[in-house]
């Protein structure tokens, strides 16, 4: 169900919306969800090619073929790869509140307002 009624309006340079637009669709996401989840502090990652899935899926069948083939010190070890991988390449990463004021603060000078100046 899509409770998603309020709309957010902001208008930005056609340079800047051809950048949302690429870097949305190097994420397998529209230019909203995108903006939504820059916005919300996460870090979409971009859509990996089938062949890293395949990959990724034959590493952890290996992992389920070996488990009582190896120390548990591979074991382990292995499984901590297969995590990596996922935190790494998979998972959106999530910035926190602060993160993303030392970010916004780098794109531009203060627009209005008193300067430090004085």
């Amino acid at each position: 169900m899509n409770d998603k009624k309020a709309r957010i309006e902001l208008r930005v340079t056609q340079s800047e919306k051809n950048r949302i637009a690429n870097l949305a669709e190097s994420c397998g996401l529209s230019q909203s969800e995108y903006v939504r989840q820059r916005t919300l502090g996460y870090a979409p990652r971009t859509e990996q090619p089938d062949v890293f899935f395949d990959f990724y899926q034959t590493l952890c069948r290996l992992c389920d073929e070996v488990a009582d083939k190896v120390s548990p010190e591979t074991e382990r070890k292995l499984l901590e790869v297969v995590d990596e991988i996922q935190q790494r390449l998979l998972l959106p990463e999530k910035s926190s509140a602060k993160q993303i004021c030392k970010e916004v603060a780098t794109w531009q000078p203060q627009a209005s307002g008193p300067s430090k100046d004085g």
